[in-house]
């Protein structure tokens, strides 16, 4: 059986957050020695994520018996795809925001909750480390060990309906808060056949980047209306919400046509045959 299977998924998963939860603990003691509280400094959180997230992918290599070159899977891909991913994820992130507004009007942000999403966007923090903590870092960790590792070993363990359901919908519960589960879990879906129609990480990587700049900029620069308050509902216009729907259908058909007639489909290796027994029990 090819690793990781489900179960092993989730305690994959679970290690990285015991991981992260550890290193955090370590930075404590030398915090409170100096009399400042590393763990609460932006940038030492996200060099914790990056570690945590490189030693468990380490670690999961080398249970894996696929190469470095199979779990980063960032093989080239025919340019064309690129602006029917684009279309697509401008449209998936429109039509996201629909059901993200019904769960933020059914369970409020709470208070610390909404400072960590301000901490994220709001335009104290430099562009620079913004851009960089949404739409570089989190892309390339977040692709390879979910959609690098635990989607091709699910695919490996069970039909391919079942593996794509399971890696989205363990991205969605990853992300731990219910504010982003609905885009983490469709993201997710449309991510993991972006990498089984081309046999790449690269256009899911280039989904993830796109739309997480697109909530960047949007809550940074407050275009659909003030940001102060995340709990505070901004409705975009009925046009856009019908505009979103039509990219969303536009880009994923014009994707998968192109998939089809260029894409090279994801490979992955199969489990070995069971080995054929004689009556004597010797193999034959």
């Amino acid at each position: 059986m090819s690793y990781p299977n489900l179960k092993q998924s989730v305690w994959l998963l679970a290690l990285l957050l015991l991981i992260a939860l550890g290193l955090l603990v370590l930075l404590a003691i030398p915090g409170t020695l100096l009399d400042y509280d590393l763990t609460s400094n932006s940038y030492v959180q996200t060099l914790t994520i990056l570690v945590s997230f490189v030693l468990v992918i380490a670690y999961a290599r080398r249970r894996i018996d696929r190469s470095w070159s199979e779990i980063l899977l960032f093989k080239t891909v025919p340019w064309k795809l690129y602006p029917s991913l684009a279309v697509s994820t401008v449209g998936l992130s429109i039509t996201i925001s629909i059901l993200e507004r019904g769960v933020q009007y059914l369970i409020p942000m709470p208070e610390w909750v909404l400072e960590i999403f301000r901490d994220l966007v709001w335009k104290e923090t430099p562009f620079a480390f913004a851009f960089y903590n949404l739409a570089i870092q989190p892309p390339l960790i977040e692709e390879v060990l979910f959609r690098g590792v635990i989607l091709i070993g699910l695919l490996a363990n069970q039909r391919r309906s079942l593996a794509v359901f399971w890696s989205a919908l363990l991205f969605a519960l990853f992300h731990l808060n219910p504010w982003q589960f609905p885009a983490a879990f469709v993201l997710g879906f449309v991510f993991a056949f972006w990498v089984i129609q081309t046999g790449s990480l690269l256009p899911a990587i280039a989904g993830h980047a796109i739309n997480n700049f697109l909530a960047l900029t949007v809550a940074r620069y407050e275009i659909f209306g003030p940001m102060d308050d995340f709990n505070n509902l901004v409705s975009l216009p009925w046009w856009l919400d019908v505009c979103g729907i039509v990219l969303v259908a536009s880009g994923l058909w014009w994707f998968n046509q192109i998939a089809k007639r260029e894409g090279a489909p994801l490979e992955f290796p199969a489990d070995p045959a069971p080995v054929e027994a004689a009556a004597d029990g010797e193999p034959v």
